[in-house]
């Protein structure tokens, strides 16, 4: 096989948490406070039933082809070569995303704390742990991402305890003073960014112990991660204000800049910007690892780690040229990022269910077709 781990179900909901905070804990505050201002923190509650419709139509796929992943089973609904054809697209999409994520560890390391070192220099380095974590596979990736999840816990469990000082609740007043429309307008970029990302994890859950409670994992880790989210947001906005966390890159980052105990506590956002790293790399890594998976399923090699190496400097070129600066990330990711997001993580897979719901195809069924 391919791919020979096996991965629990807490395993399963860590990486997912993990996953979703990964780059987005410190850009969401921003895009968001951009739109809905305030209430940035009402549209990560608004999303609730539009995940809730992502997982299932994810899990449903999931049940019908338990052994095979997104790469795999397309093949098998569409045919071969319409198949290939969407095979190929997610190919691209799981490799641009990729590059994505190290743009967004280089942008903020050099931004806040390297900031003579150049940027290519810091996703080189940060590709060789990335690239290690994929070649030793899904059972130490999985580890790893237990290993840090109380630590990420922990630490911003006690830096929004160290917060409550300087929190104003009247920095998030008035609710709603324009209506509904600004935090539902809000969800646009919020669902291209992270949300529809967590379509990598259709490549993940044939390897998981028992599918049959992946549903209840993925629902329970997703509402862990939106109650996780709506916080930071609104300690970020009640903290600097609406207008100050939407002109700031990094506002989480910046938030715990305002962190001061006395004369023997400060400098609190160097830590919390490590626990960021924890998550970004957890997120890079699973976003790397499948990407190099999808390959080889696509191309049915026997192993995923041939092209490791190779793809390795080639998400560290295309990472210079996704994107020029933050105001151009700002700009693609309330843009067209959505849409293309969307695509692969709604559209496509909403296709295929459809399609094999019609066909009354399941997994059994096609691995007797396949063996013919």
């Amino acid at each position: 096989m391919i791919e020979n781990g096996k991965i629990s179900l807490l395993q399963f909901g860590i990486i997912v948490f993990m996953y979703t905070l990964g780059s987005a804990v410190l850009l969401v505050p921003s895009l968001l406070a951009t739109i809905a201002k305030q209430d940035a923190w009402i549209t990560i509650l608004i999303t609730v039933p539009v995940v809730l419709l992502l997982i299932l139509i994810w899990t449903q796929l999931a049940r019908m082809f338990p052994h095979e992943s997104v790469i795999q089973y397309t093949e098998h609904i569409l045919g071969k070569w319409l198949g290939k054809v969407v095979g190929l697209l997610y190919l691209i999409y799981f490799m641009f995303l990729s590059a994505l994520v190290l743009r967004n560890v280089g942008g903020f390391i050099t931004t806040h704390v390297l900031i003579e070192t150049p940027m290519q220099f810091v996703h080189i380095i940060f590709m060789v742990a990335v690239v290690y974590g994929a070649y030793l596979g899904l059972e130490v990736l999985s580890r790893t991402s237990e290993i840090f999840f109380p630590w990420v816990l922990l630490i911003y469990f006690l830096a929004s305890v160290l917060l409550i000082g300087n929190i104003d609740l009247a920095r998030l007043l008035p609710i709603l003073p324009d209506g509904w429309m600004p935090p539902i307008k809000a969800m646009y970029p919020l669902l291209g960014f992270p949300m529809s990302e967590l379509v990598i994890f259709l490549l993940l859950i044939p390897f998981v112990n028992r599918q049959d409670k992946v549903r209840k994992y993925f629902n329970l880790f997703m509402m862990m991660n939106i109650a996780f989210g709506a916080i930071i947001v609104l300690i970020t906005i009640s903290v600097l204000g609406a207008d100050i966390t939407a002109r700031s890159t990094f506002a989480v980052f910046d938030v715990a800049k305002e962190i001061v105990i006395g004369k023997f506590l400060s400098r609190v956002e160097i830590m919390v910007g490590g626990i960021w790293i924890m998550t970004i790399f957890v997120k890079l890594s699973f976003c790397f690892y499948v990407t190099n998976l999808a390959i080889a399923q696509f191309f049915k090699m026997k192993s995923y780690r041939v092209t490791i190496l190779p793809f390795a400097f080639i998400v560290v070129a295309l990472s210079m040229i996704v994107y020029k600066d933050t105001g151009e990330f700002f700009w693609f990711s309330m843009g067209a990022y959505p849409i293309y997001s969307l695509f692969h993580g709604l559209i496509i897979p909403l296709l295929l269910l459809c399609v094999a719901k019609m066909r009354k195809l399941k997994g059994s069924e096609v691995a007797q077709n396949s063996a013919k």
